[in-house]
């Protein structure tokens, strides 16, 4: 009987060690096909990338609320990505195996990186963390991805809309001829064919100055440069009580 029952034990445990180790070079495989899958995004070769999933593929990105969209909603995101960014690459690439419920290999691939780009307009640095896992059916073939990621990390050195909210000492008319005397300065930073000057009508001595197109990181080194501090003091402008908000669309 100590004889069977040992027997049975060494079965399971090579029953067990077999399946897992099929399930690893599932895994392996796998691993291969999603960093042809990742590379592919970065060479911005679209079909290529669209052969590794399914007809039936579904994409679960990081905002609350979207979950299981369709192939071609997927595809779409994904050239759109590419038209916003270039040199995309994907570094500090680390690959693991998907787990079952039990904690055992089951063939999927957890990946994690940065992606690393420069934003299409601006030609600037992005840098944004990411984590997904690729679910992967028999085969061998993506019909899940599941991601993680900050989205406003996409952000960085893009073009975004401002309003500065200005405090007035010296009176409108001063600010407003000065300002509008100072286009060419803005079109560094911004769309000046846009900008748009309102006065507060409860307060003639508070105006919004909304910009659209802005280039952050050159509004600013213009703001933190001492000659333009200067300037919008000559034009009356209580510095100390001015406030710049990024607009963000609902």
């Amino acid at each position: 009987m100590k004889k069977l029952i040992l027997l049975f034990i060494c079965s399971l445990f090579i029953v067990n060690c077999d399946s897992n180790s099929v399930e690893m070079m599932n895994y392996e495989k796998n691993k291969m096909t999603a960093k042809k899958f990742y590379q592919s995004f970065s060479d911005k070769k679209l079909d290529q990338m669209r052969s590794f999933v399914t007809d039936d593929y579904t994409w679960s990105p990081p905002p609350t609320g979207v979950d299981s969209l369709d192939v071609e909603t997927w595809l779409n995101s994904m050239k759109g990505f590419n038209n916003a960014f270039n040199n995309i690459e994907f570094t500090e690439q680390l690959y693991f195996a998907g787990l079952n419920e039990n904690q055992k290999p089951n063939g999927d691939v957890r990946v994690y990186g940065t992606w690393k780009s420069l934003n299409a307009v601006t030609k600037k640095p992005v840098e944004m963390d990411y984590y997904a896992v690729l679910f992967f059916n028999d085969e061998g073939k993506i019909y899940h991805q599941s991601e993680w990621y900050n989205a406003e990390d996409l952000e960085q050195n893009s073009l975004v809309d401002v309003v500065a909210l200005i405090p007035l000492k010296k009176g409108y008319k001063r600010w407003y001829n000065g300002f509008m005397s100072d286009s060419k300065n803005r079109e560094r930073f911004c769309d000046d064919s846009r900008t748009l000057v309102q006065r507060d009508v409860s307060n003639p001595n508070m105006v919004s100055v909304y910009l659209f197109d802005v280039d952050m990181s050159e509004l600013g080194a213009m703001m933190n440069d001492p000659k333009f501090a200067e300037f919008a003091i000559s034009l009356g402008e209580d510095l100390p009580n001015k406030k710049v908000y990024v607009l963000k669309s609902l």
